[in-house]
Order: structure tokens, then C-alpha cells, then sequence
């Protein structure tokens, strides 16, 4: 559970190859997506993805303190004020 190899398009240009073992970080996004799915509607969830995608490439270039980081930030917030409850996961 949780190990990732994927290739990867380096800020500079270059590919590179990473391995990350992250089980813990796995079985909790799992469990977040899970009461997402329970509690957002579909096209929020639609959207949802997209902003993850780019919310992810701003960090990973080290653009935490732009706008659109912020904005982006902002609607992640929102839209996580329903998601609340427990998950069991076997």
C-alpha cells in the first residue's frame, strides 16, 4: 500500500524518475475521498480535480504565495466545509 514509481516532468525541463513510499498518506486520502464522494455533488467533484491538478504544479514550482494559489485555496476550503464524518477502513 502507498508505494508510487512514476516518471516526472522536472521544473527545469528534465524527466526524472521517483519512487515515494507513502502508506499512511495513501489510506487517508482514501478515506477523504470517500466522504467527499458522500457529501459533493458531481460537478463539484469534476472541478475539484482540476484545481488539485493545478494546485499541485504551483507548489511543486514553488508558487505558494501567487494569487491563483490562494484563490485556488480558498475554493478548497469551501468546499470542504461539509466534508466531515468517520470512514472504517478494512
Amino acid at each position: 500500500i502507498g508505494i508510487i514509481d512514476i516518471v516526472e516532468n522536472r521544473v527545469v525541463g528534465m524527466k526524472s524518475r521517483g519512487v515515494y513510499e507513502t502508506p499512511g498518506g495513501t489510506i487517508l486520502t482514501e478515506a477523504h475521498k470517500q466522504l467527499e464522494e458522500l457529501t459533493l455533488d458531481r460537478d463539484t467533484m469534476e472541478y475539484k480535480k482540476l484545481v488539485g491538478t493545478k494546485f499541485a504544479a504551483l507548489v511543486y514550482e514553488g508558487k505558494w504565495f501567487c494569487t491563483l494559489r490562494e484563490s485556488l485555496s480558498a475554493f478548497v476550503a469551501k468546499t470542504e466545509e461539509r466534508v466531515t464524518g468517520h470512514v472504517k477502513m478494512k
